[in-house]
């Protein structure tokens, strides 16, 4: 766990900032579009989609630490 705290201070980015940007995109699509007939599978989707992106980011952020450790 101490990994992960030593990544969130390194990444230096507000995860409420992402929260509202988020949200908004979401209700920006749902005007675009129109509201879906289920709002698990898009949300979902989205998630997915940013949490894998974080996971990248974190294990990028790994063997950058590892590279200049050794």
């Amino acid at each position: 766990m101490d990994k992960v705290k030593l990544y969130l201070k390194h990444r230096k980015k507000s995860y409420l900032l992402y929260t509202a940007i988020f949200i908004s995109g979401f209700i920006i699509v749902i005007f675009i579009f129109g509201p879906p007939k289920y709002y698990v599978v898009p949300t979902l989707s989205m998630i997915t989609a940013y949490g894998s992106l974080e996971y990248v980011g974190f294990r990028r952020w790994q063997k950058e630490k590892k590279g200049v450790s050794n």
